[in-house]
């Protein structure tokens, strides 16, 4: 694996060594990679490389085979989903992430059950990241635009303090005004309320100026670790990592 990055501080999560797959269908082989607290990363790479897999295997929604999984220094392989969101990891999946016959505010109001601190304070706080909501908080949240969906979502995840935030293709779908709204508000609660995220995303270059690392994969592993983001918007470089 190509790498620029050797010296990086203590890690808040890594992944040790991990092979994981559905049933009789190996996905991940002995993935290993390291992130520290603060970090911006994206995952890209080409369609069934794993990359919503990985996320799945951070987030506890699917068991590795093989390998070790780490949070702030506590081995969590085998730890529940609801206990890893309990301890700071927030998970955004690609679909089936809000409640559409729901209000937006009602939506915010289950996502914060058994939260710390007040709700109301919490809910205005996501609506200042996500201000694109305000006005929607009584409405149905089946009725809100794409954009509107995907920072209710989003905003759903962050009821809930985080240290580490999961994002499977946060701007799929989306103008690409409204991408450029999510990911700036991502940017603006993440220098509010530092947390490190890891993203799946295919446009490198949307995504390119709130990113601070590339991790690159292919056929199940990750091939290429980058801190300088801009350099793999290079069309042939790209194409070497995605196809040899």
């Amino acid at each position: 694996m190509e790498s620029i990055s050797n010296k990086r501080q203590v890690s808040l999560f890594s992944v040790d060594s991990v092979s994981a797959g559905y049933r009789d269908r190996p996905v991940l082989h002995e993935i290993g990679f390291s992130v520290s607290a603060g970090e911006r990363v994206v995952l890209i790479g080409p369609n069934g490389c794993g990359k919503t897999t990985l996320l799945k295997v951070i987030a506890g929604a699917l068991r590795p085979e093989t390998g070790r999984v780490e949070f702030r220094g506590t081995d969590f392989t085998h730890t529940a989903t609801h206990v890893r969101i309990q301890r700071g990891i927030g998970y955004l999946m690609q679909s089936n992430n809000i409640f559409p016959s729901l209000s937006v505010d009602e939506n915010l109001h289950l996502s914060f059950w058994h939260g710390n601190g007040e709700y109301a304070a919490r809910r205005d706080w996501v609506v200042h990241v996500f201000p694109m909501l305000k006005e929607r908080l009584k409405g149905r949240a089946g009725l809100l635009s794409g954009g509107e969906r995907q920072a209710l979502a989003i905003g759903m995840v962050l009821m809930r303090p985080v240290d580490l935030l999961l994002l499977d293709e946060p701007t799929a779908g989306l103008s690409p005004k409204a991408a450029s709204d999510i990911l700036e508000a991502l940017h603006r609660a993440q220098r509010e309320v530092s947390f490190t995220s890891i993203m799946v995303e295919h446009n490198l270059r949307l995504v390119q100026p709130w990113i601070t690392r590339v991790l690159v994969m292919n056929q199940g592993r990750v091939v290429a670790d980058r801190d300088d983001p801009a350099s793999l918007l290079d069309a042939e470089q790209l194409q070497r990592y995605y196809f040899g």
